[in-house]
């Protein structure tokens, strides 16, 4: 547990220091944290699948003896894979920064991706098949696509309309690694002290330890942490006198945030145990691999990105 609390304040004092470099010097300083993001999600999720390709042919699931093994990537697909990575989030982050066209920029590195993949197919057809084509798919949507989400999120610009609210790229930011945070850890609370009293499991195929009480923490979890945000960041953006009765919508947002990183809790319990391992790595002692750490903030960041752009049609409207 000591090393857990002591990994996860390390973890967070990092992710702090990113973001004082994003409100003092440059929105790109926290791109590289969602860079690094990437990169050693793609090397994890590379290791997943490998795993699960090995343990597929020990225990004498592949073809016969001699042929091509279509689970396993090959270094033609990895290398692919880790260019996208490379490549994906400083395309999305530049383009926006500079010429507000990140979406574009990630969707034409993402295309180029899906051809050169798809290539693979007719030049490496005798190691290439459609198995380990479409973990390939998934190992680029997962993490690198979903977090040129989190890209353009810290990229938002500021809402016509709602500037008097400080309704811009830093709340956002905030929301996702507070709200998200604070569903992990109050789940957690809830699902310890009281699944004795509601032992009834939330997806017991998928993760068996998380129970429907421990979901309902997460979603106390999230109005929780929105509440504590709104009171504390228009605090310090001065804008009380101009919120009238705008905590409804920060608890909204907390809610769905909050039931989002309880859906990409079980989305990354679903892809270890499909690949048979425990943790995604070993890179943050007590709590596994990085993509162990940011799956819920996968979907948090999608979801609170969604929010925004929604709020922006509806100002423009």
């Amino acid at each position: 547990m000591k090393i857990r609390l002591i990994t996860g304040a390390s973890y967070v004092a990092v992710l702090a220091l990113f973001y004082v470099l994003k409100i003092f010097v440059s929105d790109l300083c926290f791109d590289a944290a969602i860079w690094l993001f990437s990169l050693i999600g793609t090397f994890e999720m590379i290791r997943a699948f490998d795993h699960a390709s090995e343990s597929s042919a020990a225990s004498g699931e592949n073809a016969a003896e001699g042929t091509a093994n279509d689970n396993a990537f090959t270094k033609a697909q990895k290398i692919g894979l880790f260019v996208f990575a490379a490549l994906c989030i400083p395309a999305c982050a530049l383009g926006e920064e500079f010429f507000s066209f990140g979406a574009e920029s990630a969707g034409i590195a993402f295309f180029v991706l899906a051809v050169y993949l798809l290539s693979l197919l007719v030049i490496r057809h005798d190691e290439t098949g459609i198995e380990n084509t479409g973990k390939a798919f998934f190992a680029a949507v997962y993490p690198t696509v979903i977090l040129a989400l989190l890209t353009l999120a810290n990229h938002l610009p500021e809402i016509a309309g709602l500037e008097k609210y400080a309704f811009n790229s830093d709340l956002a930011i905030l929301c996702i690694f507070v709200i998200s945070p604070f569903a992990d850890s109050i789940a957690y609370v809830f699902g310890r002290f009281l699944k004795k009293k509601f032992p009834k499991k939330m997806a017991p195929h998928v993760s068996p330890n998380k129970t429907v009480i421990g979901g309902i923490g997460g979603l106390v979890g999230g109005l929780t942490g929105a509440a504590i945000l709104y009171f504390s960041y228009n605090a310090v953006a001065g804008s009380f006198d101009k919120m009238q009765l705008f905590l409804p919508v920060y608890l909204l947002i907390g809610l769905v945030t909050a039931a989002a990183t309880e859906f990409g809790d079980l989305v990354e319990s679903c892809v270890k145990r499909k690949a048979g391992i425990k943790d995604m790595g070993k890179l943050l002692p007590g709590h596994g691999g990085i993509m162990d750490r940011i799956d819920g903030t996968l979907f948090a960041a999608m979801t609170v990105y969604l929010v925004f752009a929604l709020f922006a049609l509806i100002m423009r409207a």
